[in-house]
């Protein structure tokens, strides 16, 4: 915003006032906007920090589904997994504060009970235990990649505003409103002036 460009008038400065309210009033929502995302991310990040501890208990289950291979077999394993139905499940987009972001939604969980091996089923129960907690972190981890790339947009757009806008602006009003205030004056001697010429000339 260059002020060799800008009209010196009382209606561009009225207008400059106005303008710096708005930007100002913006600036307020997108930092609320910002310190949102930020408590939402560190709120999912506590969610994924538990993933190493997961992430062995999921390894022990493993552990459980290589013995009933080494017991039985892969065929006779994918047998038994056969007569389990599928896991039930959907994404769908949340909103936060404006952001999209995956919302995993379980439906009916396979029931194990049609497994007859003891090997297997110790595998699968291990397993089925394991599905709400990694359905969880999968949607944490979709979330915060979402949510970090608006978080990093918005601020930004908040350090634009306070560093580049604001500032330009706020110069630009006290430019326009200096040189107003010296048109003014210059205004007021020329009066004076003119006066004093007539009183003279009389």
């Amino acid at each position: 915003m260059s002020v060799g460009r800008v009209a010196v008038t009382r209606g561009v400065l009225l207008r400059l006032r106005e303008q710096i309210e708005f930007i100002k009033r913006g600036k307020e929502l997108l930092q609320m906007k910002r310190d949102n995302l930020a408590a939402e991310t560190n709120r999912l990040l506590a969610k994924v920090g538990k993933r190493h501890e997961f992430d062995k208990r999921l390894m022990a289950a493993y552990d459980t589904l290589k013995v009933a291979y080494m017991t039985l077999g892969y065929s006779q394993v994918q047998s038994e997994a056969s007569t389990v139905g599928l896991l039930e499940t959907r994404v769908r987009p949340r909103s936060v504060m404006g952001v999209l972001v995956p919302e995993v939604v379980a439906g009916k969980k396979p029931i194990i009970a049609s497994i007859t091996n003891a090997s297997s089923y110790a595998a699968a129960d291990k397993l089925s235990a394991l599905i709400g907690e990694l359905l969880e972190i999968a949607e944490a981890e979709g979330r915060i990649e979402s949510i970090a790339q608006e978080l990093m947009m918005t601020n930004r757009k908040v350090n634009a505003l306070e560093r580049v806008l604001i500032p330009q602006t706020i110069e630009l009003i006290r430019y326009i409103d200096s040189r107003l205030e010296e048109e003014a004056l210059e205004e007021f001697f020329r009066a004076k002036r003119v006066k004093a010429i007539i009183r003279g000339a009389k």
